[in-house]
């Protein structure tokens, strides 16, 4: 037996292999003595079956499964000795087996390139300072008031900020009638939807009214069927609801987990502050990481494309029966966003281990208690969960990442700062 390891291209390794059918002789005999054990055919007890009957029904399957093992043992022996670890399977390029000559086979492995990454402790890219305005605040305030509020019926017709509720009749849509919906009731805040037109048509309308509502859609409407174009809704109206803010009581304010207004405001604005200086950093981030990329230029296999589109399009999957393969289509469209995403995950990984950068225990109990405030868990519980299921080391690695990610727009500690 020979095997040779080349060289192919940054990202795939082709072992050249040779083997004499004389080596194939013990593992045949094996795999043969395997299948006298096991098989059962008519007329013989499992195990008495004569050799000659099953060499002659299942010989070439025998061959076969002793040559697949051959090969797989050979091709994991060349690797561990190369220190080559493969990222996929394994691809059998070219197969010659006229079963006299010695057996000729090119098996291709894909790999990770090596990298050496220049340039990403000064690549001129730091956070911007953020600030929220007081307009921002209230506005979330309104927003969250509008989600804990309700609505009830009023005797009365229909203002901006109500609740219409209805039925289709009838819509045209530029000269044409639209099927409608087997559901055909719609509810429409007044003022806050998509067509303003349609609103404005049942500003003033009553329960049990029947409205004709003739407009144009917004050209930025966000169904883009129907820009610019023109409508005739025919509805019934069937109620008209009034939005009820909530109470600001202490009931309400136990309820959302504040003292008061002026608690609730500053919770509000500190989340504001957090979310814009994550926005931030995170496109300071991908604006560095894209300037490393430039600058350090190198493939990725194409097994680790095929790996996250798969994972990227199964991540609700509830089992792995319920698991799908990407289609060409979905391979085609995903896969310069899962290079530029290996991409960055391979720099990232490259900058924490050449700045030794690790997740401190401090890091790893400010996420918990994050993670454990958001989901009303105990703190020690949800700790000793990821320990005992073994995902702290994710999370270690995780806040690893994010440590690299840091580092290269700037923000590093005191120590990482006088290397």
């Amino acid at each position: 037996m020979t095997a040779e390891i080349k060289e192919t291209s940054a990202t795939v390794r082709t072992i050249e292999i040779t083997i004499p059918q004389a080596d194939l002789t013990a593992p045949f005999e094996k795999k043969l003595s395997q299948y006298k054990k096991q098989v059962t055919l008519k007329g013989f007890r499992q195990g008495q079956v004569p050799k000659a009957m099953i060499l002659k029904q299942f010989g070439e399957s025998i061959r076969h499964e002793a040559v697949d093992e051959a090969v797989n043992k050979i091709v994991q022996d060349e690797l561990k000795k190369a220190n080559i670890l493969p990222v996929g399977p394994m691809k059998v390029v070219d197969f010659k087996d006229d079963k006299s000559a010695d057996i000729a086979l090119k098996v291709e492995v894909e790999i990770d390139p090596e990298i050496d990454i220049k340039g990403y402790a000064d690549t001129g890219i730091t956070v911007p300072a953020t600030a929220i305005s007081e307009e921002e605040i209230n506005a979330e305030y309104d927003r969250l008031v509008q989600m804990w509020s309700r609505d009830e019926h009023v005797d009365r017709a229909a203002a901006k900020g109500d609740v219409v509720v209805g039925n289709y009749i009838e819509v045209i849509i530029d000269g044409e009638k639209q099927e409608l919906p087997e559901n055909r009731e719609f509810r429409s805040l007044l003022g806050e939807s998509a067509s303003p037109g349609f609103d404005a048509g049942l500003v003033g309308a009553s329960a049990g009214e029947t409205k004709e509502i003739n407009f144009q859609y917004p050209e930025d409407h966000k169904d883009e069927r129907y820009r610019g174009k023109t409508a005739q809704f025919k509805v019934e109206v069937t109620d008209i609801r009034a939005i009820v803010p909530p109470t600001m009581d202490e009931a309400f304010f136990e309820q959302v987990g504040v003292k008061d207004v002026e608690d609730l405001k500053k919770n509000l604005a500190e989340g504001l502050e957090n979310q814009k200086k994550d926005a931030a950093k995170n496109k300071a981030v991908n604006e560095a990481i894209e300037k490393i990329i430039e600058q350090n230029p190198f493939e990725v296999p194409q097994a680790r494309v095929y790996d996250l589109i798969r994972w990227s399009i199964n991540r609700n999957a509830q089992s792995e029966k319920d698991m799908v393969e990407p289609t060409e289509e979905q391979v085609k469209a995903l896969a310069p966003e899962a290079v530029k995403e290996i991409k960055k995950h391979r720099i990232l990984d490259f900058v924490a281990n050449a700045e030794k950068l690790k997740a401190t225990q401090a890091m790893v109990d400010e996420r918990l208690q994050a993670m454990a405030n958001a989901y009303h868990v105990d703190f020690e519980s949800l700790k000793n969960h990821f320990r005992q299921s073994g995902r702290i080391n994710g999370l270690r690695d995780e806040l690893r990442i994010q440590k690299a990610a840091d580092f290269i727009v700037g923000i590093r500690e005191a120590a990482e700062e006088t290397k």
